[in-house]
């Protein structure tokens, strides 16, 4: 009896191992269909991140653009003050109170020169761009050698030319 009760351990030991393995088979298949769906589901992802990633650099290049172009209406802004102020200081110049001992004429012409130096062309060309068309040459040399009498500006050489600066008086 021994032998049948160790035959029938042995079968059922057998069948053990059997369903065992057949366990393990079964783990196995379902191992690779979980890494099969992990996969595609990776794979979906991946394709969702680079959607997302494609969206936001398109977002971001038209904030870019957007920024170019602000920044070109800023520019543009810009140019417009700036002419602005030219406007704001030749009207100024022009309607300040003549100094006491010049004419209102030539106090204009000494309020709109700068005190950079230059020569008499440069500086004859400037005030007709501002408004003396009728300002003959002659004129505005006689009103400059005028104000250089009275201390308002100096004449000197410089290598083959007259230069003329403007004096804060």
């Amino acid at each position: 009896m021994a032998l049948l009760k160790n035959n029938t351990e042995s079968e059922q030991l057998r069948q053990l191992v059997k369903a065992c393995l057949l366990e393990i088979s079964k783990l196995k298949i379902e191992v690779k269909k979980c890494q099969k769906e992990s996969s595609r589901f990776r794979k979906r992802e991946g394709l969702q991140i680079n959607e997302i990633q494609k969206k936001e650099q398109k977002r971001i290049m038209e904030k870019e653009r957007e920024i170019i172009k602000l920044k070109g209406l800023l520019d543009e802004k810009d140019l417009e003050l700036s002419e602005l102020r030219k406007i704001r200081f030749r009207f100024d110049a022009l309607t300040a109170k003549p100094k006491k001992d010049l004419t209102s004429f030539q106090s204009q012409i000494y309020q709109l020169l700068s005190y950079e130096e230059d020569n008499i062309d440069n500086l004859y060309i400037y005030i007709k761009g501002v408004g003396f068309s009728e300002l003959s040459s002659e004129n505005f040399e006689h009103i400059l050698k005028n104000l250089e009498r009275k201390g308002y500006f100096q004449s000197f050489n410089h290598g083959h030319e007259i230069l003329w600066k403007k004096l804060d008086k």
